[in-house]
């Protein structure tokens, strides 16, 4: 989801003109639940900045030793968790402008939520200027249509924490439709409903908008802020290594206390729960996908998944339940049925109107996680976990 949504932030802002002339460049930044990234805007052209890593997207993530070190941040973090003592930081755009006792938090962090997204777009920045030669201060964010004023200003201040000028924030379900060329649909007397489903790491996001002569109106919106594609992946782990401790006759609590196990087992959770996602669209909901099990489950192989399993697994099922409440809503709100919605858009898919009609009534075909499966075929091999 990263990838466009940030490539639709800079193009809706284009759009709007909300960037300033050249030569002074701008830019676009998403920071999401699962990754973040950034991209320039100059002279009327986008470009996604590769990282130091070699990336174009960078896992919000940091971590804080606990003997006091530098702080790691990105791709590494992870990494460093599992070889020295400290606090692994992430989700912390779900938690960005609320009060930490409004959550309950799995460890006690000396961060805030806004400190710690400050410290992801420092590490953007610096990439975004390492490609352009120069200092980059002007910014447009991306944030979910759900975030309540609180807490688009702690995204705005941690921008601004990181030495940005924020321009504007920009709902992420009007960029992406805007830069799908959705605005270019409503001609003169023309109009065009747009359902926009967006699943990201940590936040679902819906939005009923209303294209008229170019110009897109909200009609309503809904979300979820604790609900993403994460869930989907936590569900799975919990899958598979149950699956997986009982067919190679291992006990699952010590499973669970191998810390090398299970970080291979949460990249395996998140390739399976990507692949589920796939085959939806290839129409074999019955196609499995074979395991790549680590050592100390070795002893499981073969073992495989289908979508079917998938959606059968209860916590899925109630996922899934979950994700169609923001588009009741939406619907209910805006008094329109669903075959009346002229297109819906989850960011990497546009359906036509009978598709979209279809998707709407039938729960099981929403394809939850399918940006991110998109996301994680386009960076396999990119990104090493």
């Amino acid at each position: 989801m990263i990838f466009f949504s940030l490539i639709c932030v800079l193009l809706a802002a284009s759009v709007q003109h909300m960037l300033p002339s050249p030569p002074v460049t701008a830019v676009g930044i998403d920071l999401g639940t699962t990754f973040s990234c950034i991209a320039t805007f100059n002279d009327g052209e986008v470009e996604v900045v590769v990282n130091a890593e070699g990336s174009t997207i960078t896992p919000s993530v940091l971590f804080v030793p606990e003997d006091g070190s530098d702080l790691v941040v990105g791709e590494y973090a992870r990494a460093a968790a599992a070889r020295q003592n400290g606090t692994l930081l992430y989700d912390a755009k779900r938690l960005i402008g609320k009060r930490f006792d409004a959550e309950r938090l799995a460890v006690e962090a000396a961060e805030l939520p806004f400190e710690v997204g400050a410290h992801i777009v420092r590490r953007l920045r610096a990439a975004a200027e390492r490609r352009v030669g120069a200092e980059v201060r002007l910014a447009v964010l991306a944030v979910p249509v759900g975030f309540a004023r609180q807490q688009i200003e702690a995204t705005r201040e941690a921008a601004m924490l990181a030495g940005f000028e924020v321009m504007r924030t920009i709902h992420e379900p009007t960029a992406a439709a805007m830069a799908y060329g959705l605005h270019e649909g409503g001609g003169a007397g023309g109009s065009l409903t747009v359902l926009v489903y967006d699943m990201g790491g940590g936040t679902l996001d819906v939005s009923l908008l209303l294209l008229t002569n170019g110009i897109f109106e909200v009609v309503a919106a809904a979300g979820d802020n604790r609900l993403g594609g994460q869930d989907f992946s936590a569900a799975m782990l919990d899958e598979l290594v149950a699956r997986a401790s009982t067919a190679a006759e291992v006990d699952e609590t010590a499973v669970r206390a191998d810390r090398e196990t299970m970080r291979a087992m949460r990249e395996e959770a998140e390739r399976v729960k990507a692949d589920c996602a796939g085959v939806f669209y290839d129409g074999d909901i019955g196609a499995t996908i074979s395991l790549d099990l680590p050592p100390r489950l070795a002893a499981a192989a073969p073992l495989a998944l289908s979508r079917a399993d998938y959606e059968a697994m209860p916590r899925v099922t109630e996922l899934f339940e979950r994700s169609m409440a923001p588009v009741a809503q939406v619907l209910a709100r805006a008094g329109v049925a669903a075959a009346e919605v002229g297109k819906m858009m989850e960011p990497n898919c546009a359906v036509s109107p009978e598709e979209a009609a279809a998707i709407l009534t039938d729960r099981k075909r929403i394809s939850v996680g399918a940006t991110e499966a998109a996301l994680h075929g386009r960076v396999a091999g990119d990104v090493e976990r």
